[in-house]
Protein backbone atom coordinates (compact mmCIF):
# COMPACT_ATOMS: atom_id res chain seq x y z
CA UNK A 1 0.00 0.00 0.00
CA UNK A 2 1.40 3.38 -0.89
CA UNK A 3 2.02 6.22 1.53
CA UNK A 4 -0.79 8.38 0.15
CA UNK A 5 -3.35 5.71 0.99
CA UNK A 6 -1.84 5.21 4.45
CA UNK A 7 -1.97 8.95 5.09
CA UNK A 8 -5.61 8.99 4.10
CA UNK A 9 -6.43 6.06 6.36
CA UNK A 10 -4.61 7.64 9.29
CA UNK A 11 -6.44 10.92 8.72
CA UNK A 12 -9.78 9.12 8.67
CA UNK A 13 -9.02 7.15 11.83
CA UNK A 14 -7.84 10.24 13.71
CA UNK A 15 -10.91 12.21 12.58
CA UNK A 16 -13.15 9.40 13.81
CA UNK A 17 -11.36 9.29 17.16
CA UNK A 18 -11.52 13.08 17.53
CA UNK A 19 -15.22 13.10 16.69
CA UNK A 20 -16.39 10.13 18.77
CA UNK A 21 -13.65 9.87 21.44
CA UNK A 22 -13.78 6.11 20.91
CA UNK A 23 -10.65 4.11 20.44
CA UNK A 24 -10.98 0.97 18.32
CA UNK A 25 -8.19 -1.29 19.45
CA UNK A 26 -8.21 -3.37 16.26
CA UNK A 27 -8.29 -0.38 13.90
CA UNK A 28 -5.54 1.46 15.75
CA UNK A 29 -3.17 -1.48 15.97
CA UNK A 30 -3.88 -2.67 12.43
CA UNK A 31 -3.08 0.72 10.98
CA UNK A 32 -0.09 1.36 13.25
CA UNK A 33 1.38 -2.03 12.33
CA UNK A 34 1.04 -1.23 8.63
CA UNK A 35 2.42 2.31 8.99
CA UNK A 36 5.41 1.29 11.09
CA UNK A 37 5.85 -2.18 9.54
CA UNK A 38 5.42 -3.99 12.84
CA UNK A 39 3.50 -6.99 14.11
CA UNK A 40 2.50 -5.82 17.56
CA UNK A 41 -0.30 -7.59 19.37
CA UNK A 42 -3.20 -5.30 20.23
CA UNK A 43 -3.26 -4.10 23.83
CA UNK A 44 -6.52 -2.99 25.39
CA UNK A 45 -5.08 -0.70 28.05
CA UNK A 46 -6.10 2.93 27.54
CA UNK A 47 -2.58 4.31 27.81
CA UNK A 48 -1.37 1.89 25.10
CA UNK A 49 -4.13 2.99 22.72
CA UNK A 50 -3.49 6.67 23.44
CA UNK A 51 0.24 6.14 22.81
CA UNK A 52 -0.47 4.43 19.47
CA UNK A 53 -2.77 7.26 18.42
CA UNK A 54 -0.08 9.78 19.40
CA UNK A 55 2.47 7.87 17.30
CA UNK A 56 0.10 7.95 14.32
CA UNK A 57 -0.50 11.70 14.79
CA UNK A 58 3.23 12.36 14.91
CA UNK A 59 3.80 10.24 11.81
CA UNK A 60 1.07 12.13 9.95
CA UNK A 61 2.37 15.52 11.09
CA UNK A 62 5.85 14.62 9.89
CA UNK A 63 4.51 13.60 6.48
CA UNK A 64 2.53 16.85 6.20
CA UNK A 65 5.60 18.92 7.08
CA UNK A 66 7.70 17.06 4.53
CA UNK A 67 5.04 17.62 1.91
CA UNK A 68 4.89 21.35 2.69
CA UNK A 69 8.68 21.64 2.48
CA UNK A 70 8.73 19.85 -0.87
CA UNK A 71 6.04 22.21 -2.17
CA UNK A 72 8.01 25.24 -1.01
CA UNK A 73 11.16 23.98 -2.72
CA UNK A 74 9.26 23.18 -5.90
CA UNK A 75 7.63 26.63 -5.91
CA UNK A 76 10.97 28.32 -5.28
CA UNK A 77 12.58 26.42 -8.17
CA UNK A 78 9.66 27.35 -10.41
CA UNK A 79 9.95 31.01 -9.38
CA UNK A 80 13.70 31.04 -10.04
CA UNK A 81 13.20 29.42 -13.43
CA UNK A 82 10.60 32.03 -14.39
CA UNK A 83 12.98 34.84 -13.40
CA UNK A 84 15.68 33.66 -15.82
Amino acid sequence: MNETNLKSEVEQLLAEIDKTHRYSMSKIYDLANRVFDRKETPQSCASCLIRKVRELRNWLDTRKQESEEKSKIKNEKRRMKNMQ
